[in-house]
């Protein structure tokens, strides 16, 4: 992973409360598989039709014809291309982003969490090492002997974006959920679940009615004399 795609300073984790426990005490990880969220139906905060696939081409004046005749016409489409191999497992976070905190502020500042991703459960896991969390990750699955790739989501433009596209691309949509992702290539169509030990010592658990009570302080560094 590269330094740059940890521009983060917190992780947070929303789920239901005994997956949120198996998470900070076992560091128990569940991935779901990338087809799961091409068909989950949830008011649209989770599924995503277009998850995963591998190109996306920007068609004009496309038309729809039966038997010679012309029975539909749009202006503007998108045309998604499936990926050979998009057999994988994913596994989501939503990450706080350094950019969002005035460092030139040296005073207590809110952190803004957005309100659809607050939906996902009742419990929160805060992880504050961020560094330490990512390598636990890779040497349980190194251990395992697992492919992986961890990295923020990219969010673009269904729209007027045209080109490839890859587990870490989403549609602006749902960019509210600010994903940082784990994706895990797979043969087989199947949830994979892996663990990397109790986190308790870099995560912090809250109720989700105190997701909006989440601050920073930003700190004027003492300078040492010489």
């Amino acid at each position: 992973m590269k330094e740059e795609d940890l521009n983060y300073f917190l992780f947070i984790k929303i789920g239901e409360e005994k997956h949120i426990d198996a998470l900070q005490r076992k560091g128990h990880f569940y991935c779901t598989t990338i087809r799961y969220f091409r068909t989950v139906e949830n008011d649209g905060l989770r599924g995503d039709l277009h998850e995963g696939k591998a190109y996306l081409k920007q068609l004009k004046d496309f038309k729809i014809r039966h038997q010679g005749r012309v029975i539909g016409i749009a202006p503007n489409a998108q045309l998604y291309y499936n990926h050979p191999d998009d057999i994988g497992n994913i596994f989501c976070i939503y990450g706080v982003k350094t950019k969002l905190i005035n460092l030139s502020i040296k005073a207590i500042q809110r952190v803004r969490i957005e309100e659809e991703a607050v939906g996902f459960g009742k419990a929160a896991l805060l992880i504050y090492n961020l560094q330490e969390f990512v390598n636990r990750i890779e040497k349980s699955l190194k251990e395992l002997g697992k492919e992986y790739n961890i990295s923020p989501i990219h969010y673009y433009d269904s729209k007027t974006y045209e080109g490839e596209l890859s587990p870490f691309f989403k549609d602006d949509r749902y960019s509210y959920q600010n994903e940082f992702r784990l994706w895990i290539p797979n043969k087989v169509e199947h949830p994979f679940e892996f663990y990397i030990g109790d986190i308790s010592d870099i995560s912090h658990k809250i109720p989700i009615a105190d997701i909006d009570k989440i601050d920073v302080n930003v700190i004027k560094p003492t300078l040492n004399k010489v």
